[in-house]
């Protein structure tokens, strides 16, 4: 299609030093779910995940496992790619940020922001902490007493003891104090710029609360920050100087443009470090040029990061790119040229606690994603993390209210429903079920699609949900009252067409739901013996689908769509 809508969603790269947590699912699922909704109301989506490997926590955690470096990151690889695939999310890319493509472009942009003066040489002197990858100032941290394990805000009314320690906030860690030679990126440069692209687009950052916090932090003044490590060896050497290593996040945040700049061929295509392993015509083969899909529409993150994606990334690439004018005051100033080349919007998610304490592994209250959903389902651990708390805010993950809602929502509302009408149908005289009356009444309107549609196009997908499950609602209410059960004996033809207008409701809302349980949904497709609805949806049909007039032929009886699951 020539004029097809493009889409680009991303996750961050997640640090290679361990498995996939709740939190990494989550945001990946909220993007894949984003993704395929794209794909079915009809754009041409790509959708890139990966890990960031280049961090001294990766090489701290391969000494402590007594690996090779390499061997380590290749098997965390490995792990993070196993998670994914389990939940079948539907990546375009998964980028590792030792590869060779990726190192080839970080150089690159190093060397352009260098030669036009946006880096430049100096000393930094202060805290850093590894595990954040991240430089600390004194008001970023808390105290933590060794006692009790408690933390609270450093005040003036707090007075230090040998009991008290000064911490990073994430990771109860205190932070290194270091003084080294570095390169710094010029972001102060662009204050004005960063600020008047703020005003001009006023949706960059979701929800407004989390974007106030990012206004506020850029008022109080911008500083340089420095892009490069001297006592590091294993990152992206700097182009202009072999003896230093890119700072992770200057590194990291270019993986969205990579992905597009050389994007795979297929995603089987893995780590080629160190270069010289490679011949360039062999390796560059395997890739293609995607740029007309950047700059990406959405980039989906926790609230711990949105500083370095909304303030330094805009920056990062306006130097690279050459965005933004000199004024007459000798101020960068922004031109709206300039959203070209930028990110539409980041989506900022907050964080959540599980059964109301702080996720910990000293409290055993860790959900891994595969083991929790091979225990209980995939569509459990989807359905209440999106449906408890809107995204933007932070919330709880209540285990016990999470089965309860599973067996209410899905196993009973809409699992029952579809066994009632599987079952029900094989009772009927005629082998199909279609009804050339007029159903309107009791499906779900074009008003309620539109607005579905509207809710995934603005990622409130609590929404999504939670139509969709007011209209189950409406239609277990309706099968109550028209009775088919009864009606099959009486009225046969009554009967039929109670029982096509039921079928015809789960198809309609099985297509909304589709981009939450695509597994279940083109599972009760089948039950319903709607056929090729995958390849459909894959070409961006859902409107084409929505507005069919289906015949079902439904010849067998099915195990249960969704199992209910014992609350003890």
């Amino acid at each position: 299609m020539q004029d097809q809508k493009r889409f680009y969603v991303t996750t961050p790269i997640y640090y290679g030093n361990g498995v996939p947590h709740v939190g990494h699912f989550y945001t990946s699922q909220i993007a894949n779910i984003i993704h395929l909704s794209q794909k079915i109301l009809g754009s041409d989506s790509r959708f890139t995940t990966g890990i960031d490997e280049n961090s001294q926590k990766a090489v701290i955690e391969a000494e402590t496992a007594g690996l090779d470096i390499m061997d380590y990151l290749d098997e965390m690889a490995y792990k993070h790619r196993e998670v994914w695939d389990f939940f079948n999310f539907d990546y375009t890319d998964f980028i590792r940020t030792t590869e060779q493509r990726h190192h080839s472009l970080v150089q690159e942009v190093l060397q352009h922001c260098f030669d036009k003066w946006d880096i430049y040489q100096g000393v930094y002197e202060g805290m850093y902490c590894v595990w954040c990858e991240a430089f600390k100032k004194d008001d970023d941290l808390v105290f933590l007493n060794k006692t009790s394990w408690e933390t609270f805000p450093i005040t003036p009314k707090v007075v230090e003891s040998d009991n008290l320690i000064k911490v990073c906030p994430d990771h109860l860690k205190t932070p290194d104090t270091i003084k080294e030679k570095n390169y710094f990126f010029k972001l102060s440069k662009y204050q004005t710029w960063i600020q008047e692209f703020y005003e001009s687009h006023p949706e960059f950052v979701i929800p407004d609360h989390r974007f106030n916090e990012v206004r506020a932090f850029v008022e109080r003044g911008l500083e340089d920050f420095s892009i490069s490590r001297e006592t590091n060896t294993f990152w992206i050497p700097l182009p202009f100087d072999n003896s230093q290593v890119t700072y992770v996040w200057f590194d990291a945040l270019f993986n969205y443009y990579t992905s597009c700049r050389y994007s795979p061929q297929n995603t089987s295509i893995l780590n080629s470090f160190p270069l010289e392993e490679k011949e360039a015509t062999d390796y560059w083969s395997q890739f293609v040029d995607e740029s007309h899909m950047w700059p990406a529409d959405l980039h989906i993150v926790g609230k711990d990061i949105i500083r370095f994606h909304a303030i330094f990334w805009p920056a990062m690439l306006a130097s690279y790119f050459g965005l933004g004018e000199e004024g007459s005051d000798w101020v960068i100033h922004f031109k709206t040229s300039d959203r070209e080349k930028l990110p539409k919007q980041i989506l900022t998610w907050g964080f959540f606690t599980i059964d109301g304490q702080k996720i910990s592994k000293s409290l055993w209250n860790v959900i891994e994603p595969v083991e929790y959903s091979k225990e209980y389902s995939k569509e459990l651990l989807t359905l209440y993390i999106l449906s408890a708390f809107p995204i933007g805010n932070d919330g709880d993950y209540d285990r016990q209210d999470a089965v309860l809602m599973y067996n209410a929502k899905l196993a009973n509302n809409l699992g029952n429903l579809v066994n009632r009408v599987v079952v029900l149908s094989l009772k009927l005289d005629s082998e199909s079920l279609f009804c050339e009356k007029d159903r309107s009444k009791y499906l779900v309107t074009d008003t309620e699609i539109r607005k579905a549609q509207e809710y995934y196009q603005n990622y409130n997908l609590k929404w999504v949900l939670d139509l969709c499950f007011e209209n189950l609602d409406g239609l277990n209410k309706y099968a109550d009252e028209t009775e088919p059960w009864k009606l099959i004996k009486e009225d046969q033809e009554k009967a039929t067409e109670s029982l096509y207008a039921l079928a015809e409701w789960l198809r309609q809302i099985g297509l909304l739901l589709y981009p939450f349980f695509p597994e279940k949904m083109l599972e009760m497709f089948e039950k319903l013996w709607l056929k090729g609805y995958q390849e459909i949806l894959d070409w961006g049909w859902l409107d084409e689908l929505i507005h069919k007039q289906e015949e079902f032929y439904i010849t067998e009886k099915w195990e249960a769509l969704f199992q209910r699951i014992d609350i003890s």
